[in-house]
């Protein structure tokens, strides 16, 4: 409780905080609406901004964006039927028909507060979990750490099903880009192929950039929704504060499993909000008194959503400040907002910098109900900006993307990185290969290696001193079932047609 009170004296002695934090949650909110842009998008953008702001305040910026971006997203999930953010894909399914019932104020007025209630759940789940799982992680060598990181990178490949192969080479091509640049060991130069700019290495905020905006952009830009036009659904009745009492008792389940199923899954490295969304969706539909109304328009669909969706924010903050590792690709991008302030992520974080842990827990519990007051006060103007052609929008990023870059190291090198990285993730993405491991492999890969090493040192050579670490061990054959559980079905085939009889 310490740490806590540290947050909650930074921000009575800095008042500013607040205002930091409240100008984040809306900046987030505007993000969340619009398709295209999102949460991790916003932050990228900010994260350079920061670097001449103290730890505390640039920390509040990024969390309040954190935050309005991944509720941001049911706006235009319920008037549009396409979600600001993936994150809401699963708000469509019941949103969009509940909308065209003339309920629009209603559905939104019930996706956000649902989402303060899966955000306030979770906020407290940070307060009482993180503190003493950070003693835990103290107790951890370098076997675990990796075994850990590992874990991670197989849940995301774990999650591209559809094609695990593509997951592989996308969580490899992060891992080679993590270790351009010189060997801060040997002193080597590795992949610079000659060019004396790469020996810095690849900056995060660059390769950020490049693989979210620039990409995105020009995605957008290939399928003409630049110029298309969209189907919207006016808001015909009033937006309430507080949904009916009747409809808050029909879908109270839906809170409790979306709020304890999101903040479970947003512990879980790498797994993300539309996963939790999902989960939570189909396990509410399974106890539901009425499950033939899921997909048509029912309220409880709504909940099950937004409540996970914004319950995996606060505990994939927990991985994040106890152990180093991002929960989701929001904090991975986090990583870096808090590399440039010169801080680890880890369980020594709660002894090193308890005010900077202690902002974060408190920065995180407001801006839930920030987002709350916000979204719902300026619901009709964040309606309007849905309308702001992309014409006008991608520009302005783009030159806020090269101005981020350029401030943050004065290298011109980081601007080719951008232009040639975003490139890349276009013909990547053209060729289905996800986004999500690579970034999490390029954001883990470095740390895998020096966990690596060290345990390698530590143990003179030995590969298999893991076999002497128990938990290591078990995380690590974990994570080798999730590597092959796609694969497994074939497995079991090719076994059953050997066997004889």
């Amino acid at each position: 409780m310490n740490v806590l009170l540290e947050g909650f004296k930074f921000f009575l002695n800095d008042p500013y905080t607040i205002l930091i934090l409240i100008f984040g949650v809306f900046f987030g909110i505007i993000f969340g609406c619009i398709p295209g842009l999102t949460a991790t998008l916003g932050i990228v953008l900010l994260i350079p901004f920061t670097y001449v702001m103290s730890a505390e305040l640039g920390l509040a910026l990024l969390i309040g964006i954190y935050v309005g971006g991944i509720s941001g997203g049911l706006i235009t999930a319920i008037l549009i039927n396409i979600p600001g953010t993936p994150s809401s894909m699963v708000t469509c399914w019941d949103g969009y028909p509940m909308a065209k019932k003339g309920l629009a104020g209603s559905a939104l007025s019930l996706g956000v507060f649902a989402s303060l209630v899966g955000g306030t759940f979770s906020a407290l789940a940070l307060i009482f979990i993180a503190p003493p799982l950070s003693k835990i992680a103290l107790k951890f060598g370098s076997w675990e750490y990796l075994s850990l990181m590992l874990l991670g990178m197989s849940v995301v490949i774990m999650m591209t099903a559809d094609n695990p192969l593509k997951g592989f080479i996308s969580a490899f091509i992060g891992i080679a880009l993590a270790i351009v640049g010189i060997d801060t060991i040997s002193g080597v130069s590795r992949l610079t192929f000659g060019f004396w700019q790469l020996q810095a290495g690849l900056e995060v905020v660059a390769i950020s950039m490049a693989f979210f905006a620039v990409r995105e952009m020009l995605v957008q830009v290939k399928g003409f929704y630049l110029h298309s036009t969209i189907e919207q659904r006016t808001i015909e009745d009033k937006i309430p504060l507080i949904p009916d009492r009747e409809t808050l008792r029909n879908t109270g389940p839906a809170f409790l499993i979306g709020s304890v199923y999101g903040t479970i899954i947003g512990m879980l490295p790498g797994v993300g909000q539309t996963t939790a969304a999902m989960l939570t969706y189909n396990a509410t539909r399974q106890i539901s008194k009425r499950p033939d109304e899921f997909g048509k328009g029912t309220p409880e669909g709504i909940v099950a959503s937004e409540t996970a969706n914004n319950a995996v924010n606060g505990g994939a903050l927990i991985p994040l400040l106890t152990l180093g590792i991002p929960g989701d690709m929001v904090t991975a991008v986090l990583i870096g907002g808090l590399m440039i302030q010169g801080i680890r992520p880890g369980p020594l974080l709660f002894r090193t910098n308890p005010t900077v842990v202690g902002t974060i827990m408190v920065a995180y519990f407001l801006a839930n109900i920030f987002m709350y007051i916000l979204e719902l006060g300026f619901m009709r103007v964040f309606v309007k900006i849905i309308k702001v052609p992309l014409s006008i929008l991608f520009p302005i990023i783009l030159i806020c993307c090269i101005i981020g870059v350029y401030a943050l190291n004065n290298r011109v090198a980081d601007l080719w990185i951008l232009v040639i990285f975003g490139i890349i993730g276009y013909f990547l993405t053209e060729c289905d290969v996800p986004m999500p491991p690579l970034i999490l492999g390029f954001v883990l890969g470095q740390m895998v290696e020096r966990t690596f090493r060290t345990a390698m040192y530590a143990s003179a050579g030995d590969l298999l001193d893991f076999l002497n670490h128990p938990i290591a061990l078990s995380i690590l054959i974990i994570s080798v079932i999730l590597v092959l559980k796609p694969y497994l079905p074939n497995i079991v085939k090719i076994f059953k047609n050997q066997i004889p009889g």
